[in-house]
């Protein structure tokens, strides 16, 4: 069965503070992608750059995400976010998402 994943254009800053922040591209609404487990790395990348309508010579693609905990939410980001580079990264962020019982969003830069 797939699940559901969001995903949002933009990048990511680490302030002078050690603080990471996801910087939302304001000119491109956040979109859902359908995933499953067992997708390789490369589909995942085919279908962010198809939701998108971008072809892969237009946009570079770097898949991330920021696995957090409760208490970074209340003092501020300093985990660095976690980019998905093979398919071994994408079947960690799988059993991730499994584990926390929700997806985290996927960071489509």
């Amino acid at each position: 069965m797939d699940e559901m994943c969001l995903v949002m254009c933009g990048g990511w800053v680490c302030g002078s503070d050690g603080k990471w922040e996801f910087v939302v591209e304001k000119k491109r609404m956040a979109r859902m992608v359908a995933v499953e487990v067992g997708m390789s790395i490369k589909e995942l990348e085919r279908l962010v750059l198809a939701e998108f309508r971008v072809g892969e010579l237009e946009y570079g693609v770097s898949l991330s995400y920021w696995p957090p905990d409760s208490l970074e939410l209340a003092t501020g980001i300093k985990t660095p976010p976690v980019v998905l580079t093979d398919d071994g990264a994408l079947k960690y962020f799988f059993t991730h998402m499994k584990v926390k019982g929700s997806l985290e969003s996927v960071c489509y830069v």
